[in-house]
């Protein structure tokens, strides 16, 4: 049996919540290392890209985000049937990417001048991007996912992500409500039931 270790701060609306949902989806057991982001920067000599999330394959380290995702994706069955169905997969996580390399200049700079880069972050990115996604959703190889009628990695990594978006607004608020086609599906992924019983046990997201 494989054994898998994640390697990622002590947060779930960060780049490692895809790569937990394909764990949790696959029924696959595995470990978690999390550290504190005070202890990051005597901790990123021991990876190879100096970044996080990693993943463990048997005492073998994977560094960055969507390798790791893509790795398990294709070890669990969730990259689709076909050569097509994985580059219209990449397509869709390569635009979602667009949100995650984004999303770090909200917290760059002075913490004073966070909330308007915030609101930036909020008005300027993440409408057209979720306008593309729209676009891709409505597409011939989508059904009720990205591409066909099961969760793939590029469904897990959308879902995150907007988790993500959502985290920035006031309590309660949803981003996707202009976007009925990915409410739908976040909805689609929510409700499977291996996702939805961690969704239910997950520890509260800390604050930054």
């Amino acid at each position: 049996m494989v054994k898998y270790v994640l390697h990622y701060f002590k947060a779930h609306y960060g780049r490692a919540e895809s790569i937990r949902l394909a764990f949790k989806l696959a029924g696959v057991d595995y470990e978690e290392k999390n550290f504190e982001l005070a202890d990051w920067p005597k901790l990123k000599q021991n990876y190879a890209t100096q970044q996080t999330p990693s993943l463990e394959v048997d005492g073998q380290m994977i560094c960055q985000s969507k390798a790791v995702l893509r790795y398990l994706a294709r070890e669990f069955g969730f990259y689709g049937k076909t050569s097509l169905d994985a580059a219209f997969i990449d397509q869709a996580i390569d635009t979602v990417e667009d949100l995650w390399s984004e999303v770090n200049h909200a917290f760059d700079g002075p913490k004073e001048s966070r909330p308007q880069r915030i609101e930036k972050f909020l008005t300027d990115v993440v409408p057209p991007i979720y306008a593309t996604l729209e676009r891709l959703i409505g597409l011939k190889q989508a059904g009720d996912f990205f591409v066909g009628n099961s969760i793939t990695a590029a469904d897990l990594f959308f879902f995150t992500a907007v988790d993500m978006v959502n985290f920035f607004l006031p309590n309660g608020a949803n981003s996707l409500e202009k976007y009925p086609k990915l409410g739908a599906l976040k909805s689609h992924i929510a409700a499977n039931p291996k996702i939805a019983a961690w969704l239910a046990v997950r520890p509260p997201e800390v604050t930054f």
